[in-house]
């Protein structure tokens, strides 16, 4: 009875400090399951991984931050590594119904839950065509938030100094009445909010969609122009204030050239509409010109040394054209003279000239009657020439005077009278001895 007593405690004892170790080691399992349940319930829901690739992983957590499409959960980000290229690849469980959702070539960006910072998620957005995604989005369509701190650094320090300035004025001035003000302004506002409407879209301009942001792109610069420069802006200020004193004492003269200005802008519209004609002309003429203007280039760069050297016979001619003077006087007359005969040569005169002694002059002659067979086959005035020629060689000067070479012969024409021509009789016994 002892011994059984005994055993049955020390059984007890042995149940308790083995639930007690069992207890502990199921604590310890669901403390690690706890921990570790974001991972677990991730590897056990069905997905798709995909890769994406950053420059810096900007506090993402394996297995904490989300990945979205437009603010909608589709899955989580499982891995965040560094790799030896200097690329962090980003690697996400998303679900498979959302994975055709991305497109071909979506991209993403890391941002924060909210303006402050504090958890981020991995964005998605969908881009491409529509088809399958590889599942790896690289680094060129990626990109991480800016910082209301990186922000915050890059203003100057007056700038940041001026900002802490404004908050504490704009305090007093809500402190001092102007909250009063302003629920004021908000109890009028919807009476003017119609108008304000209206002057806010003729704002938009005629392109809403360019015009506005062009104006405001342009202020843009012309700020950081004035900015750029220190104390143009003073300078500019005070040269418009003495043109306003000029123009202030000049009203009378402003007023007469107001005055004037509608007639003379009609006559410059008029000139204007013909220049435009003009101008189109000299267009579509500019073109084929080119050419012959560069050549013209060319032209007067070779032209130069030859007016350098022609200087100086330019300068002799001014005493020729001096002497040449009189004459020129003394051929008015004579000009009108000829004029006078140049105009009785007109008519028949030269239709006789152009005609029949023309052609008398320019054909062959040949002899008919009983001067048949001479002549020549040349025309009229070879013949002339040549007979020129050969008078002129048998003209002798010397200095006994000029004399005239003539030597007489004879031939079987030489003999008249006769019933048949001797020279032709021989000619024609030669033409058929020569066909025999």
């Amino acid at each position: 009875m002892v011994l059984r007593k005994v055993f049955a405690s020390r059984s007890g004892r042995v149940s308790v400090l083995r639930l007690g170790v069992a207890f502990i080691v199921v604590a310890l399992l669901a403390g690690v399951a706890l921990f570790q349940k974001n991972k677990i319930l991730t590897t056990l829901e069905p997905g798709e991984t995909i890769t994406v690739e950053f420059t810096a992983a900007h506090q993402l957590r394996e297995y904490v931050s989300d990945a979205k499409i437009a603010g909608v959960p589709i899955g989580v980000v499982t891995s965040v590594a560094r790799t030896e290229s200097g690329v962090t690849e980003v690697k996400a469980k998303v679900d498979e119904d959302d994975l055709g959702k991305l497109g071909s070539a979506p991209s993403a960006k890391i941002r924060p839950t909210t303006m402050l910072g504090g958890n981020y998620y991995l964005d998605l957005k969908p881009g491409g065509q529509d088809g399958s995604f590889d599942g790896r989005i690289p680094v060129d369509r990626t990109s991480l938030p800016v910082e209301l701190g990186d922000v915050a650094s890059a203003i100057q320090p007056d700038a940041r100094k001026g900002i802490r300035s404004s908050i504490r004025d704009l305090d007093d001035t809500l402190a001092s009445g102007g909250s009063k003000q302003l629920k004021e302004l908000a109890r009028r506002a919807p009476g003017t909010l119609g108008p304000a409407a209206g002057v806010f879209d003729a704002m938009r301009g005629t392109q809403p969609r360019t015009d506005l942001p062009r104006l405001v792109r342009g202020l843009e610069a012309t700020s950081r122009t004035l900015a750029a420069q220190r104390g143009q802006l003073d300078a500019i200020v005070g040269n418009l204030a003495t043109t306003s004193d000029i123009l202030d004492r000049r009203a009378s003269d402003m007023a007469t050239a107001t005055a004037g200005m509608p007639e003379t802008l009609r006559a410059a519209k008029s000139g204007l509409r013909k220049l435009d004609g003009t101008l189109t002309k000299l267009g579509d003429t500019a073109g084929p010109a080119r050419p012959s203007v560069r050549e013209l280039g060319r032209t007067l760069d070779r032209l130069d040394p030859v007016l350098a050297e022609a200087r100086p016979v330019v300068n002799d001619m001014r005493e020729v054209l001096a002497q040449a003077r009189p004459l020129v006087d003394d051929l008015t007359p004579a000009s009108r003279k000829l004029k006078t005969s140049f105009d009785n040569l007109d008519g028949p005169v030269l239709d006789r000239v152009n005609g029949p002694i023309m052609e008398t002059f320019t054909t062959p002659w040949h002899g008919t009657g009983r001067y048949a067979g001479s002549g020549s086959d040349r025309p009229m005035y070879q013949v002339l020439a040549h007979l020129a020629a050969t008078a002129d060689r048998a003209t002798t000067v010397d200095k006994n005077g000029s004399t005239i070479n003539f030597h007489a012969g004879y031939g079987p024409g030489s003999v008249a009278g006769l019933p048949i021509s001797l020279e032709q009789m021989f000619r024609h016994l030669a033409g058929q001895q020569e066909g025999r």
